[in-house]
């Protein structure tokens, strides 16, 4: 008996556009993709089926989702931009320029922890130095510079 599981409908409906691409979003489509949910991770992975010499059914991660994300249409659309983006076939993608691009994100959001660190940390700082000082009689701070 075949059981009909509105799941795999909702699953079908959101592969489709990375399989069989999205023109108004400049994706032609790649037919080896595969999308699943690691349930122990709760967190949705794109994989491609890039088989090689004795490994028919080899996989390769493409992609993960934010732990906890919910996969929908807009998570679709926001990932085939960024398939795009990194896509190596199109005009001005060389591997070199995706690389480039790739390190310059990373060094952005690595400033950007690195400042929100800062910013979560410099008020208790500020107060825990003047309460020390208050403590030890330490009324005037001078820094060198």
């Amino acid at each position: 008996m075949i059981t009909f599981d509105p799941r795999q409908q909702a699953a079908d409906r959101l592969i489709r556009p990375l399989r069989e691409g999205k023109p108004e979003l400049g994706w032609s489509g790649d037919p080896f993709l595969v999308l699943v949910f690691e349930r122990l991770t709760q967190r949705w992975e794109l994989w491609r089926n890039e088989p090689a010499p004795g490994q028919p059914d080899r996989h390769v991660l493409i992609s993960k989702g934010p732990v906890g994300q919910d996969i929908n249409e807009d998570a679709i659309n926001l990932l085939i931009r960024q398939l795009v983006r990194m896509d190596t076939t199109r005009a001005g993608n060389s591997a070199e320029a995706i690389s480039d691009m790739v390190d310059r994100e990373n060094a952005r959001l690595e400033r950007q922890r690195d400042q929100q660190a800062v910013d979560a940390t410099g008020e208790a700082l500020a107060k825990f130095y003047h309460e020390a000082g208050r403590a030890l009689g330490v009324t005037k701070t001078t820094f060198a510079t």
